[in-house]
């Protein structure tokens, strides 16, 4: 069995900063401040990192009651900002997905920082969702890395319960994502990497960081199913 680990914002879509309007809006309407402070970096974190920093950059304890609040808040506030930001989905990502269901012994799930609920809000506003078995978000998590060795043990117990003979099946995991934090999550759990230059990060940074390939993009699909196969 291969599963395949799949990033969200900037390796699948590209949200035009949906996120970061919805969670301004979420700090604006929760916490009646005029002016949220934002500055925070938001790439390769998980959400649970990112908003406790965000409410102690603004001020506020960063407890389970307030994280709680912000979280609810910007569930509710994520759609409509998805709607009025517009985005896209990336190059090749349809066809790639389209092709990869097709494959015998593969399954595409999602490891994602976002909230495991506005992931899916994301996968479902693009028309995604149903290319994925599972998703593994980052609510509980503030190391992206614990995220990782999460979705592992998970994968590697499912498996091992439905496998008949588990000693002569082997299972390979290959994290497909466009920063150096997904490739660290993958060295983390020795999985295999596919990174995309389709974020923030050059090619020369992405392999730098350790990733097994680096593609300018998803849009060769048949090159990049091809070496999904071959590992």
């Amino acid at each position: 069995m291969k599963t395949l680990l799949f990033d969200i914002d900037g390796t699948l879509i590209a949200t035009n900063d949906a996120g970061t309007h919805a969670l301004s809006r979420a700090m604006r309407v929760a916490f009646d401040i005029t002016v949220p402070n934002m500055d925070v970096k938001f790439g390769g974190r998980t959400d649970s990192s990112l908003f406790r920093e965000l409410l102690s950059l603004n001020g506020l304890q960063p407890s389970h009651d307030n994280f709680e609040t912000l979280c609810k808040a910007y569930k509710t506030q994520l759609p409509a900002s998805l709607a009025c930001c517009g985005g896209t989905v990336l190059p090749g990502v349809p066809d790639l997905l389209e092709k990869l269901t097709m494959q015998d012994g593969v399954k595409c799930c999602v490891m994602t920082g976002n909230l495991h609920a506005t992931a899916t809000m994301k996968l479902e506003h693009f028309g995604l969702s149903d290319y994925f078995e599972q998703i593994f978000g980052g609510d509980f998590d503030e190391d992206r890395r614990h995220l990782a060795r999460r979705a592992r043990l998970f994968l590697h117990g499912k498996h091992v319960q439905g496998s008949k003979d588990a000693a002569r099946q082997q299972q390979t995991i290959v994290v497909i994502g466009d920063t150096p934090a997904d490739i660290n999550c993958a060295l983390d759990i020795n999985a295999i990497c596919l990174a995309v230059c389709t974020g923030h990060f050059s090619h020369q940074s992405l392999e730098l960081a350790g990733a097994h390939a680096v593609f300018k993009n998803l849009n060769d699909v048949t090159q990049v199913v091809d070496w999904l196969l071959r590992q």
